[in-house]
């Protein structure tokens, strides 16, 4: 077997009595855990949470993943850079074999020789989608039942169109708390993988991984969202890029409390460049880039309340440069501030303003913004548009290159 398969990573000597603080370096060469793929990245991982936490070095190269990283609490994952980078392996799939019930530890597929244990997995059907799918790692196979690490989070069915494909997130942290991913990139390979939903997945995913940092990564080419982190609180993600994506850039989501976003680059990716999901509080987006993407710059929803979004360039982005979506006033994404603002040239496939407020908000600050269409603009077009039901919004001390006005 070859070294750094699928199967089986390569162990160099021992190091424990050597590593003070704890670390070990994974790579194809003179390093601690030898090999190019998960398992060598994960074993290195495992082994150092399993001596309460430390750090593990990746060297340059390009690591195959058949399964996210899983992130262990109080572990730093150090790349060296851009040289570091981990790839989605191509993507398999199977239909069920029988049904699936909701709390569930095992599936049945169709196709079970397609898949292996180890493998990383995504379930869902036409009546699931969001937090009701579920991603999984296979465990064992019993002819065509494979266990799985995780229950399922619905019932899925045969003839609700069922389907186990090996999408999942490049690098996970689920319950990982204090954890510092830094210094790598991670190609997606979305050519040859299929969609993964943000609830579920991203090139980065964290659930409930409080206090997390995510410093100088690069995430492109994922089928899915970037940077995807939901149910978490006091997240800090900076000088990092989401490049050509096909789904969001950045995605703060559901519950997230006090994210803390600067120095961004979200560039180029099918949706909107930052989108806050539902109920996303009390966060700072400073300094950023936000550029090139096919839907809005910034998407601001459901009681998406008491951010600051400072300092960022917001331009050339096909919807609005910041939408507030349509919500009433018990959904609305209230309180919020937009200071020291470059936005301009936006609504390059639709919309019909740079900042859009279409919602019945209350308490939105706009201050010391440079808006402008950076082209001849439409005839509809204007520079802020304020809903019907918008009540106490500031603007103040604004560039403006276009109107505000009232729909």
């Amino acid at each position: 077997m070859s070294e750094g398969s699928l199967n089986t990573p390569v162990y160099g000597r021992p190091s424990c009595q050597h590593l003070t603080p704890v670390s070990v370096a994974v790579g194809r060469q003179q390093a601690d855990i030898r090999g190019d793929t998960n398992l060598c990245l994960q074993a290195a991982v495992d082994y150092v949470a399993g001596l309460g936490g430390g750090t593990v070095v990746i060297g340059p190269g390009r690591y195959t993943m058949h399964d996210s990283l899983h992130l262990r609490p109080n572990v730093t994952v150090r790349g060296a850079g851009e040289d570091t980078i981990l790839t989605k392996a191509p993507m398999v799939s199977s239909a069920l074999s029988a049904d699936l019930g909701y709390g569930h530890c095992d599936l049945s597929l169709a196709n079970p020789d397609r898949f292996r244990v180890g493998m990383g997995i995504h379930i869902a059907d036409d009546r699931s989608g969001g937090f009701y799918t579920t991603c999984a790692t296979l465990t064992f196979r019993d002819g065509d039942r494979f266990g799985i690490t995780r229950m399922l989070n619905h019932d899925y069915s045969r003839e609700a169109n069922a389907v186990v494909r090996s999408v999942f997130p490049v690098v996970s942290g689920y319950d990982a708390v204090d954890c510092l991913i830094e210094n790598l990139a991670i190609d997606g390979n979305a050519d040859e993988n299929g969609h993964l939903n943000g609830c579920r997945g991203a090139g980065v995913f964290l659930l409930r991984a409080d206090r997390t940092v995510i410093r100088n990564v690069r995430v492109s080419n994922y089928n899915g969202d970037g940077i995807s982190f939901q149910q978490c609180t006091d997240i800090v993600v900076e000088d990092t890029v989401c490049e050509g994506n096909r789904g969001l850039g950045f995605h703060p989501g559901s519950g997230s409390m006090r994210p803390t976003m600067r120095r961004l680059t979200a560039r180029g990716n099918g949706g909107d460049g930052v989108f806050y999901c539902l109920r996303v509080s009390d966060g700072v987006l400073d300094d950023s880039l936000i550029e090139d993407n096919g839907g809005h710059g910034v998407s601001i929803g459901g009681r998406d309340t008491d951010h600051v979004i400072r300092g960022c360039t917001i331009r050339r982005n096909g919807l609005c440069g910041v939408y507030f979506r349509r919500a009433d006033g018990a959904m609305a994404g209230n309180r919020n501030t937009i200071e020291r603002c470059l936005i301009e040239a936006n609504c390059q496939a639709g919309g019909d303003a740079e900042v859009n407020l279409d919602a019945e908000l209350t308490d939105v600050i706009l201050r010391d913004n440079t808006v402008g269409p950076g082209t001849a603009p439409r005839p509809d077009w204007c520079g802020v548009r304020i809903g019907t039901d918008v009540r106490d919004v500031t603007i103040d001390g604004a560039t403006m290159q276009g109107p505000a006005r009232r729909p």
